[in-house]
């Protein structure tokens, strides 16, 4: 579907290559593709293991520590909370002729109260990174949620620099400020809404009687959230974006600083006015809506990425993610990959 041209293998990069060993050191190996219940090892090398933690890039799975230097890289963007690691597990399984690495808010830089400030600042941060990394070569990129829209950037910064980016890949997620699809108010709007209700139930498992309590509560913090939002004085400021944030991610769930760097990172999407993207995009959009909110993650991509092609996935934001949803979208994912890096051969 892609109009590849054949591209040079991304190189396998031995930099960084030690820090990445020792860290697995602690996890079972073959972490994706087995099952493991060190939970604990996971999530400590994936998203907080160190505190102290510097590193931006980071191997999704283990086989990127051993491997013959055949396989492509693919760069994937953390979401809201910064971690890039476990959100990507279920995806780097399904991909196994692909490098997978996720790229997350390194730990240390948490607490810096500019880091995450602006779309702008935190993608050229990983930009640089990323080119340290992958010294040559053409960059395969991606990012799911928030991680799009931050993807995005990263990927203008690396053109900018003089890099090829011969694929970006948005998974369920666009940049806000982009006039793109139907206003809220409109009639089409409202009847896709209508439209996505018994879907949305029934993904929601409704229809169980004991799913109806949580349901309930989730419906009802959300009207409240929009309460507290419609009380707080300014849209922008920091009571206003806490009330938002806390309507998509539950906060208590991570510590102080990482909270700071969530809400940072919200109002910076908020504030981001994307530039047209000639590059060629894979748009993964999920069939399931919100309940009440409609993304219109296509139509923004067609409008900003003349060169975008749109493919729906099964599921919601959340579950296209999971090993349920995610193996269609990782199947196509790996054959468009392959035929970028070796044409007529995926």
């Amino acid at each position: 579907m892609l109009d590849a041209t054949e591209v040079p293998l991304a190189p396998h990069v031995g930099q960084a290559r030690q820090d990445i060993a020792s860290a697995q050191q602690a996890v079972v190996p073959s972490i994706v593709g087995r099952t493991t219940n060190n939970n604990s090892a996971l999530l400590a090398l994936f998203s907080r293991a160190s505190r102290k933690s510097e590193r931006v890039v980071i191997a999704v799975d283990s086989g990127n520590v051993e491997d013959d230097g055949r396989r492509p890289n693919f760069y994937c963007v953390h979401a809201l909370s910064g971690a890039g690691g476990m959100d990507f597990c279920h995806l780097a399984r399904h991909m196994p002729a692909v490098r997978l690495y996720g790229i997350q808010a390194p730990p240390a830089r948490m607490a810096d109260s500019r880091f995450g400030a602006s779309v702008e600042a935190i993608a050229d941060y990983y930009a640089h990174h990323l080119a340290l990394f992958q010294p040559s070569g053409p960059f395969l990129l991606g990012g799911w949620s928030a991680g799009a829209i931050i993807a995005l950037k990263i990927a203008r910064n690396l053109r900018a620099r003089g890099r090829d980016v011969d694929l970006l890949v948005a998974i369920d997620a666009g940049p806000e400020n982009t006039n793109a699809g139907y206003p809220r108010w409109h009639p089409m709007y409202l009847w896709e809404l209508v439209c996505n209700i018994p879907a949305c139930l029934y993904n929601e498992n409704v229809l169980r009687i004991t799913a109806l309590r949580p349901i309930a509560r989730r419906i009802g913090s959300k009207a409240v959230y929009a309460a507290q939002i419609g009380l707080a004085a300014g849209s922008r400021n920091a009571t206003a974006t806490g009330y938002k944030v806390a309507g998509l991610i539950d906060l208590s769930r991570y510590p102080e600083d990482q909270q700071s760097f969530i809400k940072r990172l919200y109002n910076a999407l908020l504030a981001y006015t994307p530039q047209t993207y000639p590059g060629r995009v894979i748009a993964y959009e999920a069939r399931v809506k919100p309940l009440l909110h409609l993304p219109q993650v296509g139509r923004i991509w067609r409008q900003i990425a003349p060169r975008s092609i749109v493919v729906p996935v099964d599921g919601t934001h959340l579950s296209i993610m999971r090993d349920n949803h995610v193996r269609a979208l990782a199947q196509h994912l790996q054959g468009q990959i392959m035929e970028i890096v070796s044409p007529g051969r995926a």
